[in-house]
C-alpha cells in the first residue's frame, strides 16, 4: 500500500479549477480531441470534491462556446495572439462562471484571475480582469442585450456556422427544435433488464430509495430519471439490473423483429449497448458481437456485469474470412460510425470536431461496412441499418447507394416506432421526438 504524500496531495487539492477547464477547452477545440478522454485523464488528477465543477466547466464551456466567443470578440479592443490561446480560454471559463454558475461574481472573477498565475499567463492579469468586469457592467445594465443583436444566428445557438448552415438545410422546419434541444443537459435514461427485473418493480425501487424518475414514452423498458446520478447511485446497477441507455437507441430491439433460435450478428458492436438490449429482449438468441480489437474490452465488461453471453470478436467487419464460420445470419444489427450530429446534447464536442466534408466521410465508411456485411445475411434475412445521425447523406443516401447497387436488398417500411418518414428509413430527431437523434432502416434480402 503507497504511503500518503501530504505536498502532493496538496498540490492535488491546490489545483486551479479553471485552469483545468481552460486546458481541456483548449484541447477540444484547438486540437479536436474527445471530450470524454480528456475529461477522464484530468478527473483522474484531480480532487474527487472538484470534479463535478470541472465537469460542469468543461461540458458547458464547449456547449456555450461559440456564444462566449462571440460576446468575447465583442468585450475585446482586439483578438487574443495565437500563442496566448489559454488567456482566451480562462476567459471563455470566467464567462460561463458568471453567465451560467451559481458563484459569486467576485470570486468567479477572482479565481479567474489567479488561475493566470499557474498558466505562466501572469502578465494578462489586468486584460481578464477588465474583461470579465466589463461583462458584469453590460449585464447590470442590460447592454448585453445589444451586443447579442451583433452576433451572427449561429453563435446565438452556439454551433459552428457549416454545422448551423446543414442542419437548417436539411431539417427547416426543426431547425430551431433541433438546435435548442442540442444545447440543453441530457435526461439519464436507463434501460431494465428484462432479464433480471420489470420496469414497473425498478420504479418502485427508485421510488423506495427517494430517486424520482417516470417510465419513457416509447421503449417498453426505459425509465427516464428527474435528476441525473453518478452510476455508482443507480440502484443495482453493478448486479446488471439496468443500463445507461437513450430511449432512441433502445427501441432498436423491437425494430429488429427478434426470435428465439437465430442468429444475430452486431456488426459494429463496442461499447456494447445494444449487444446487450438484443440479448435481455431474446437470450435465446445466438449473437456475434464483432468490433475492432481496442473496442471490444467494452462490450465484454457491459457482457459480465449483466450476466449474458455472446460470442466476442475483435476484428474488422471487413476480415470477416478471420472468424466468420460460413452460416448466414438471421438478423444484422449495424450501428455504424457517423457524425453523431443526433447526439450532440450528450457529446457537445462534436460541434467542435466535426468539419466541413466529414458527412461525405462518414457515409462512404458507411457504404463499405454495408458491403462487407450483406454477404453474411441469409436470405430473407434483415439488416437494421443505424445512425445516431440527423443527417441524410449517412442516412438515406448511403441506403439509396447501397440498394442500387444489390439487386437482392429490399427496403422494409420502420413501422414500430414515432418518427419521420423518409424515402427509405425512418428519422428521429432531437427536440421533435423523445430521446436523441437517430435514423433506422430495415434491409431485407431477398
Amino acid at each position: 500500500m503507497a504511503k500518503p504524500n501530504p505536498e502532493k496531495d496538496r498540490k492535488r487539492t491546490s489545483t486551479s479549477i479553471q485552469l483545468v477547464a481552460a486546458r481541456v477547452l483548449r484541447d477540444v477545440i484547438d486540437q479536436g480531441r474527445s471530450l470524454d478522454r480528456t475529461l477522464e485523464a484530468e478527473t483522474a488528477r484531480l480532487d474527487l470534491s472538484l470534479r463535478p465543477v470541472l465537469m460542469e466547466l468543461a461540458y458547458g464551456g464547449c456547449r456555450k462556446y461559440y456564444f462566449l466567443d462571440g460576446f468575447l470578440s465583442k468585450l475585446l479592443s482586439k483578438p487574443i495572439r495565437r500563442k496566448d490561446r489559454m488567456v482566451h480560454f480562462l476567459l471563455v471559463v470566467g464567462l460561463y462562471q458568471l453567465a451560467y454558475m451559481r458563484m459569486p461574481d467576485h470570486a468567479a472573477v477572482d479565481e479567474t484571475v489567479k488561475a493566470l498565475a499557474a498558466s505562466k499567463q501572469s502578465w494578462a492579469r489586468g486584460l481578464v480582469n477588465g474583461v470579465l468586469r466589463a461583462y458584469l457592467r453590460q449585464r447590470d445594465d442590460h447592454s448585453l442585450d445589444k451586443l447579442e443583436l451583433e452576433l451572427p444566428a449561429s453563435a446565438l445557438v452556439s454551433f459552428p456556422p457549416f454545422l448551423f448552415d446543414a442542419i437548417y438545410t436539411c431539417w427547416p422546419e426543426y431547425a430551431d427544435s433541433i438546435l435548442k434541444t442540442s444545447n440543453h443537459k441530457p435526461p439519464m435514461t436507463l434501460r431494465v433488464n428484462q432479464q433480471k427485473t420489470t420496469r414497473l418493480d425498478y420504479l418502485a425501487l427508485l421510488a423506495a430509495r427517494s430517486i424520482d424518475a417516470n417510465p419513457t414514452a416509447e421503449s417498453t423498458v426505459g425509465v427516464i430519471l428527474d435528476n441525473p446520478v453518478s452510476v455508482d447511485r443507480v440502484p443495482m446497477f453493478a448486479e446488471g439490473w439496468v443500463s445507461v441507455q437513450d430511449e432512441s437507441a433502445q427501441l432498436c430491439t423491437e425494430e429488429m423483429i427478434l426470435a428465439p433460435g437465430q442468429r444475430v450478428l452486431d456488426a459494429c458492436a463496442a461499447p456494447g449497448g445494444k449487444t446487450c438490449a438484443v440479448l435481455e429482449a431474446e437470450p435465446s438468441v445466438k449473437l456475434t458481437a464483432v468490433d475492432l480489437p481496442e473496442r471490444v474490452e467494452t462490450i465484454r465488461q457491459n457482457l459480465a456485469r449483466l450476466g449474458l453471453q455472446a460470442e466476442v470478436r475483435d476484428s474488422g467487419l471487413g476480415e470477416y474470412a478471420d472468424w466468420w464460420d460460413g452460416k448466414h445470419y438471421d438478423r444484422i444489427l449495424m450501428d455504424v460510425p457517423c457524425s453523431g450530429t443526433g447526439v450532440i446534447r450528450r457529446h457537445p464536442d462534436i460541434r467542435h470536431r466535426r468539419q466541413q466534408g466529414d458527412f461525405e466521410r462518414f457515409s462512404a465508411q458507411q457504404l463499405d461496412l454495408l458491403e462487407d456485411a450483406w454477404p453474411m445475411l441469409a436470405k430473407s434475412g434483415m439488416l437494421l441499418y443505424v445512425t445516431c445521425s440527423i443527417m441524410p447523406a449517412e442516412n438515406d443516401e448511403v441506403i439509396r447507394q447501397f440498394i442500387g447497387r444489390h439487386s437482392d436488398a429490399s427496403v422494409q417500411q420502420v413501422d414500430t416506432m414515432v418518427g419521420i418518414n423518409t424515402e427509405y428509413g425512418l428519422q428521429r430527431l432531437p427536440g421533435v421526438h423523445s430521446g436523441d437523434g437517430f435514423y433506422y432502416c430495415r434491409l431485407n434480402k431477398l
